[in-house]
């Protein structure tokens, strides 16, 4: 039977539940989570069990359980939000929209409002409490739908007097025409249902039909027209759905009777205890669902524009704005992996190339130096840039000082030569008693004790000698990089202030660049052995006149193949080994603008690579989307 919709009812407050996608603190997201999901972290006493595309998230549930399961709120965010991004972004949402909506709705995993809202069908009683809770997650498409079910028992016994069960579903759809850069993401609560089985304690009439009546008070339930006059109201009614009014759709009995409607389904197997086909076949069922009438539970347009991701015409946030981006980065990554495995070759990056069809985003620029910026700021608060710049350029500092490339230049010199040149001389012996050690197998204890005695004699400091040969490979290179550290100030004559700012670049900028700008547009990355040749060229212009402000201009090169038999090239979520490839390689390059006032800025940064397969069978390995 419909009825017209009551916005003071229980059942009417339930249809009309209204969610919203605004952004919200992620921090009160994840705790949300935690007291809902997690009772290990001190959450509700009744915790809620989980499962999301039939999957338990957590092993003790099921004999099924994901490889890693969330123990966290933060993780379970994570882990939802990579579930449905990928499945929009399968039926051709773009990346960045995907991943905003997607967090759009599994924030509301985190929304004690939406956790709680089937609490309002429970018909009120103190005698009985909450028993047991479950959320089923089904992601099919464009579509999430979310189907709560609660179940209630009296005090003191094992046998249901309630379950409450409220689905609700959320779906996105290109607007305008179809043309891919605006979206419409809708909710809607798809019905909601109460089944009543048992006694309710004393206060509750035992009889069926008194069970009926009483029900039928608290849901409003309407009666069946039985003459003309009533017949003529239901009609007007749904005739004033065209006026803007709203109606619900009311069924009230036993299961024998509704087994047809679809109001009374609920997902299979969700293994709470005492709910089985013998408590809804008996149980007396009260269920709705939205009716003639406009039904809003939350829309929200997002489009995408010049990489930036606008929700009904708000910029979002910057640190979604970015999460966004890196997604969409995925996202495109992804479809050059299937286009290799398809095509067998790839070319990619080609138009990120200086004077070539495109240039990255604007946004690129921005993200970058936010980027850097960042990580400046981290380097400073835990006071780690020599240590930083040690990892970053101690390795290739001691790896070229055996070869006549230019790692490090300064105006246009090598940054080292004629400076150190006792340290590079070392550098260079201990380089060869290194590689005397790996064919250690194919040399003699006299072949090998000869380079060390080398090495020894001419150590610049008395105490290197009694060291280790890796201990020693150490010291060295942190030497060379205090060199580096050293010709940086002589370049700014003495004022570290503005020294800083170079050599945060020095070991920063370049990751910036990698992940930034190579990673967010969906590039390859190099892992586990490979040959990677790198240069980086420093220009700093002192001006003659104090108010004119000091510019520094740093370029990275480098140039990556895979190179050992572990060797991997990661698209994505998709990993391929080296023996996959006939051809990998790339090159990269950035350049960046550091101020007086620390500030930095991406002048201009591309990629490019090859690649080609040959007819190797080792399959690539996929990562999981959590």
């Amino acid at each position: 039977m419909s009825r017209p919709w009551l916005p003071t009812e229980v059942l009417d407050r339930a249809l009309d539940h209204r969610f919203s996608f605004s952004e919200q603190s992620h921090a009160t997201v994840c705790e949300e989570m935690d007291r809902h999901f997690f009772s290990s972290l001190g959450g509700m006493a009744v915790p809620i069990r989980l499962r999301v595309n039939g999957v338990w998230v957590h092993a003790a549930q099921s004999a099924v359980a994901v490889d890693a399961a969330p123990r966290t709120g933060s993780e379970l965010l994570e882990q939802m939000i990579r579930k449905i991004s990928a499945a929009f972004v399968a039926e051709g949402v773009p990346g960045n929209i995907a991943h905003v909506q997607a967090w759009a709705i599994a924030r509301q995993l985190g929304c004690a409002e939406f956790l709680n809202a089937d609490s309002l069908l429970s018909l009120p009683d103190v005698k009985q409490i909450a028993y047991q809770q479950a959320l089923d997650v089904s992601i099919r498409g464009t579509q999430v739908c979310l189907h709560k079910t609660t179940t209630y028992k009296a005090q003191g016994r094992d046998a249901l007097t309630q379950v409450v069960d409220l689905g609700v579903t959320f779906s996105t759809k290109c607007s305008y025409g179809g043309l891919g850069d605006t979206w419409r993401l809708e909710a809607q609560v798809t019905h909601a249902a109460v089944r009543l089985g048992g006694s309710l304690e004393s206060d509750v009439l035992l009889t069926s039909d008194e069970l009926v009546q009483r029900a039928g008070m608290h849901f409003k339930v309407p009666r069946a027209p039985s003459g003309f006059w009533e017949c003529v109201m239901q009609v007007l009614s749904r005739l004033a759905g065209l006026l803007g009014k709203r109606g619900v759709e009311v069924v009230v009995g036993h299961a024998e009777a509704l087994a047809s409607l679809t109001a009374v389904e609920r997902p299979p197997q969700l293994d709470l205890a005492h709910l089985d086909e013998d408590f809804d076949r008996s149980a007396l069922l009260v269920s709705v669902r939205q009716d003639y009438g406009w039904w809003n539970n939350g829309v929200a347009e997002y489009q995408s524009i010049d990489g930036h991701v606008f929700r009904d015409n708000y910029l979002l946030d910057e640190d979604l704005q970015f999460e966004a981006y890196m997604a969409n980065g995925e996202a495109r990554a992804d479809r050059q992996a299937s286009l290799l495995l398809e095509k067998r070759q790839l070319t990619a990056g080609d138009d990120l190339r200086a004077g070539d069809r495109l240039a990255p985003a604007s946004c690129t620029y921005r993200f970058a130096a936010q980027y850097l910026t960042q990580a400046v700021l981290a380097a400073q608060m835990r006071e780690t840039l020599l240590e930083d710049l040690e990892a970053t350029l101690g390795g290739d500092l001691f790896r070229y000082s055996m070869t006549n490339h230019h790692f490090i230049t300064l105006g246009g010199a090598n940054i080292l030569s004629p400076h150190k040149a006792e340290w590079l001389e070392y550098a260079q012996r201990l380089r060869r008693q290194e590689r005397a050690q790996t064919a250690e197998g194919s040399a003699s204890a006299a072949e090998l004790s000869e380079p060390r005695r080398r090495v020894d004699t001419c150590a610049p400091a008395p105490h290197l000698a009694g060291l280790s040969v890796a201990e020693q490979i150490t010291e060295v290179k942190k030497r060379l990089v205090e060199a580096v550290v050293e010709r940086i100030m002589e370049a700014f004559r003495g004022d570290f202030v503005r020294a800083w700012g170079v050599l945060a670049a020095l070991a920063y900028a370049e990751k910036a660049s990698q992940h930034v700008v190579i990673q967010g547009d969906g590039g390859p990355q190099f892992l586990n052995g490979h040959y990677e040749m790198r240069q980086i060229s420093i220009f700093i212009s002192n001006p003659t006149r104090p108010e004119v402000p000091c510019n520094a201009f740093i370029k990275f090169y480098s140039s990556q193949t895979p190179l050992c038999e572990h060797g991997e090239v990661r698209f994505g979520r998709t990993t391929i080994k080296r023996d996959r490839f006939k051809v990998a390689r790339m090159s990269s390059f950035s350049f960046w603008r550091v101020t007086d006032d620390d500030d930095y800025t991406l002048v201009n940064a591309g990629y490019s690579g090859k690649f080609a397969l040959n007819d190797s069978a080792t399959p690539p390995r996929n990562q999981p989307l959590a």
